[in-house]
Order: structure tokens, then C-alpha cells, then sequence
């Protein structure tokens, strides 16, 4: 069986916001697919504080595995060995699963099992030694970009997102003393890296003075949380700070010609991927500026709480002539007076050939519970208003009992005696 190729891991971790890194399962060799009764070996990578000797834990596709060291080894992989490998450190956070296949095929294309913008990928044609092959050839999207003869591997270079693609391979394979063609195919999928970064700036509005802070936000793919990043910033495009693996810049004391058109970059630390964010226009207020805000601010509420008093006024005005804009009528034969309030937009003249009579009369107005009636001469009538009542005919009324306790109004007999009904005056 030929020697198979290892894989180089990078294990440089940088913490972001204080949040603990996951580890990161690798595989040795690095291929997602192995022929069966081959051997590969998992390895549970941590960052460098959790470098220390600590208890492992080992799961596929969910289950604990019962293996407690940061490695180990599965030798002649069977079709039990398919699955989701996780692992986790100690009573850290347990890591994002990679999946392994087994496969019992004569030709199989290898390719590792995740493959990230900036990696350097190989693909392998593989098939069992005991076979001689010839005739490898390699396709994308049906296209075929390399034949080899009887070599195995192609050495793709690095990549970036258009590498993604279905990739096939085939081999002229012998078997009982003849040749077989035989093939396999593999979407490829190169997943980002890093996110595109992003300004930030705080505070929102930076008045002179300030202290200005702006992040060059991004953020890691969970199965390359051990990579380390390195930010560099510019304003104008000039550079304000180089390289470093702070995402921060910051101005303890920001003035007016701290504005201007800020952008920042992101990079791994060998460069393979490079990433730069939007400029972003962060403009500076002066001090009298920021008076002029609050002189505003005061001005708007000042004005709110005089318009909330008037209308205020204006309700309470309103609920007088409701309560206290009463006429009088008196019914013929009878001592008892009755009181009635004049509804709004009711109209009191009315022209001569117009007169209604009492009962008529009392179905335009509504009735208030009136009490303390006396009569104290022939033309005069005095009437207590029981304001207590009043919310039940004008409830959006407001008033006080002391508003309209009492009230008067002139009544004038008409001349005619046949009609009983009274002509009121205005009280």
C-alpha cells in the first residue's frame, strides 16, 4: 500500500471577545474518504492555553467513544467507522463534526474532507496497490483539466471560491489480466474563510473630544476558529494602523480632522486570504454642535408640554356649558320643575310658527337628575345640579362640583294660555 500523504495543520489560535475557541478535529491523512481496511488518524486540535495534559472526549455521530487522549488512530476502517467525529477538551465546548466515509469502490477520488478559501488543495485518484492502473485522468464540470499516466495525484494549487466545482477522476484498472475503466466524482464546495469585515464605529455620533474606537468586524468559520487574524485600518487611504492581530483602533481624545472615509483589511497570517472592508464615512461633530442638540431637545419638549396643557384647558373649558347650559321648563298644574341640558349644536330660537310642546320639548334635550328644586318667585327658578350624575350623560366631560352648583334662568309665561310650554331665556 503507498505511503499516503500527511496533512499540515495550523494551530495558531487567537480568542475573540473573550470567547473560548472550539478545537478543531483533523484528519491524518487528510482525506474525507478512505478505501476500506485503510488507517487514518483523528486529532483533537486545541488552542494553546488548553495545550495542557487534560481528559479528552471523542464522539461519532453523537455517541461517546470512550476514548480519552487527544489522538487516536482507526486502523482497518470498516463501514462502522462512517460517521460525524467530534471531540472536546476537558469540560471546554465541543468542536464542529467532520465526517469520514469508507468506501469499498476500485477508484475513488480523494479530496479533504473541508476545504477553505486560501488552502492549497491536492486530489487524489486512488485505488488499491494490487491493482495496476494507468491512465489517470481528471475533469471539472465535465471538462478535463489534467491527465497523468500512472501518477495519482494532482497538485490543484491554492484556491478561492471559483475553484468550487464537480470534480471526477478515472483510471484504466487491471483485473484478471485485463483493463477496466473505473471512476468517481466529487462536488467540491470552498467555503469562506472569514466573513467580509465590516466598520464599526462607537459611539455612534463621536463629537470632538470623544473617545473613538472602530472595529474591523469579522467573524471566523467554526471549523477554522484556530486560525489567527491579523487587521490593519485606514483613513483616506492612508494607513492610520498597521498589521496586528488587534481588530480595534482607538482615539482617546477624537478631533474634527479624525473624520473621514475609514476601511480596514483582514488577513491570514501567511496572507493566503486577504479581505477588505467598505470605506465608511464617519464625520466628527464640534462642541457647539452638540449644544445646539440639546438647546433643540429642550425646545421640542417645551413645546410638547405647552400644547399637552392647552389641550388639557381646552377639554376642561369645554365641559362647563355641557354641565352648566341649562333651560327650564315648567309643566301646567304642577308645582316640580324639571331641568334640561342643552345638547351640543342644538339651536334655542326657533321661528314663531315653529313652538314645540312640552313632551316634544323634552325629547330633544336629556335629562339630568336635578335636586334642591324651588321656585322663589313667579319669573324666577333656582336649580341644583347634581354633578355627580353628569359623567353618565357627557362622560368625556371634565368639571369639578364646584364649577356649576347652581344655576338660574329668567322664565317668561307665553301668551297664550292653550299652550303650557315656556319660552326660556339664556341662563
Amino acid at each position: 500500500m503507498s505511503p499516503l500523504v500527511a496533512v499540515i495543520l495550523i494551530t495558531v489560535t487567537i480568542e475573540s471577545k473573550g470567547a473560548a475557541v472550539k478545537p478543531v478535529v483533523s484528519f491524518n491523512p487528510n482525506w474525507g474518504t478512505v478505501l476500506a481496511y485503510e488507517s487514518v488518524t483523528l486529532t483533537c486540535n486545541v488552542a494553546p492555553p488548553a495545550q495542557r495534559e487534560q481528559k479528552y472526549h471523542w464522539y461519532r455521530n453523537n455517541r461517546n467513544l470512550t476514548i480519552n487522549d487527544q489522538s487516536f488512530t482507526v486502523n482497518y476502517a470498516e463501514e462502522k467507522d462512517i460517521g460525524d467525529y467530534q471531540c472536546r477538551a476537558g469540560n471546554g465546548d465541543i468542536s464542529e463534526a467532520v465526517r469520514l466515509e469508507v468506501s469499498g469502490a476500485h477508484v475513488i477520488l480523494q479530496v479533504p474532507p473541508l476545504v477553505f478559501e486560501g488552502d492549497t488543495l491536492s486530489l487524489r485518484c486512488h485505488s488499491y496497490d494490487k491493482f495496476p492502473a494507468v491512465e489517470t485522468t481528471f475533469h471539472k464540470d465535465h471538462k478535463e483539466i489534467k491527465s497523468l499516466g500512472t501518477a495519482s495525484e494532482l497538485l490543484v494549487g491554492k484556491v478561492n471560491m471559483e475553484t468550487s466545482g464537480l470534480y471526477k477522476c478515472s483510471r484504466r484498472i487491471k483485473s484478471h489480466s485485463s483493463f477496466h475503466n473505473y471512476s468517481d466524482q466529487v462536488d467540491i464546495v470552498v467555503q469562506e474563510m472569514f466573513s467580509l469585515p465590516q466598520i464599526k464605529v462607537s459611539p455612534d455620533q463621536v463629537t470632538e473630544g470623544d473617545h473613538m474606537t472602530i472595529t474591523c468586524d469579522t467573524k471566523l468559520s467554526p471549523h477554522r476558529e484556530t486560525t489567527e487574524l491579523q487587521f490593519v485600518f485606514y483613513r483616506n487611504g492612508h494607513n492610520v494602523q498597521g498589521f496586528s492581530s488587534s481588530n480595534q483602533y482607538g482615539v482617546p481624545s477624537a478631533q474634527l480632522e479624525h473624520s473621514g472615509n475609514y476601511a480596514c483589511e483582514v488577513q491570514t497570517p501567511t496572507g493566503s486570504v486577504r479581505k477588505r472592508s467598505n470605506g465608511q464615512q464617519i464625520l466628527l461633530h464640534g462642541r457647539a454642535h452638540a449644544y445646539r442638540a440639546v438647546i433643540i431637545s429642550v425646545a421640542l419638549l417645551s413645546i410638547l408640554l405647552v400644547a399637552a396643557a392647552l389641550t388639557y384647558k381646552y377639554r376642561h373649558n369645554l365641559a362647563l356649558p355641557l354641565a352648566c347650559n341649562g333651560l327650564l321648563h315648567q309643566k301646567q298644574g304642577s308645582d316640580r320643575s324639571t331641568a334640561l341640558v342643552r345638547l351640543p349644536n342644538e339651536e334655542v330660537d326657533r321661528p314663531e310658527n315653529e313652538n314645540l310642546s312640552a313632551s316634544q320639548e323634552s325629547l330633544k334635550y336629556s335629562n339630568l337628575p336635578f335636586t334642591n328644586l324651588t321656585t322663589e318667585e313667579e319669573d324666577i327658578c333656582y336649580s341644583h345640579i347634581n354633578t355627580g350624575q353628569l359623567h353618565k350623560v357627557y362622560p368625556s366631560a371634565t368639571y369639578r362640583p364646584d364649577d356649576c352648583s347652581v344655576i338660574y334662568c329668567v322664565v317668561k309665561p307665553m301668551e297664550s294660555q292653550e299652550n303650557t310650554a315656556v319660552q326660556p331665556s339664556d341662563c
